[in-house]
């Protein structure tokens, strides 16, 4: 098969820390997106944020996903599914410690958040400052706006 990329169910790109596996990247296709199945344990979900270039996309496998867009909150169920434009805020977690954690596929349109997401981790184990992280954000074309969602509900 020319230019097709198969990724079997067990399979695809993990980086050490980080919750999502990738099944491609913009390496696979050309940089038009990434395609990602992952979980996102308790508490996990990240700064409210934007991206310049990218459409972020997620449906929902298992579990309740809270995601909040501008100042709305929305809970997404399995089969539920919902896609942000470049230049909106955004965020998401798991705030129900009674679930255990939630799966979900994301498409990020254009590619190339995986490099992001592969250096956010080993800097997350170094313990690195805060400015450190919307450094990286700036660098793959998001900026960091807010706490994470559940700062924002005043969950911890």
């Amino acid at each position: 098969m020319v230019n097709a990329h198969i990724v079997r169910s067990s399979e695809g790109e993990a980086h050490e820390g980080v919750p999502w596996l990738f099944k491609a990247t913009a390496r696979h296709t050309q940089g038009r997106f990434d395609f990602l199945v992952g979980t996102v344990d308790y508490f996990t979900g990240p700064p409210l944020h934007s991206h310049r270039e990218q459409e972020d996309t997620f449906y929902v496998l298992e579990g309740i996903l809270t995601l909040q867009v501008d100042d709305e909150t929305f809970d997404l169920g399995p089969g539920d599914f919902a896609t942000i434009p470049p230049g909106v805020a955004h965020t998401f977690d798991n705030i129900r410690n009674d679930q255990p954690p939630v799966k979900a596929i994301n498409l990020m349109t254009f590619g190339g958040f995986d490099g992001f997401l592969a250096e956010e981790a080993r800097l997350r184990r170094q313990s690195a400052d805060p400015a450190t992280f919307e450094e990286l954000a700036e660098k793959y074309g998001a900026t960091i706006l807010g706490p994470p969602l559940r700062v924002k509900l005043g969950l911890v």
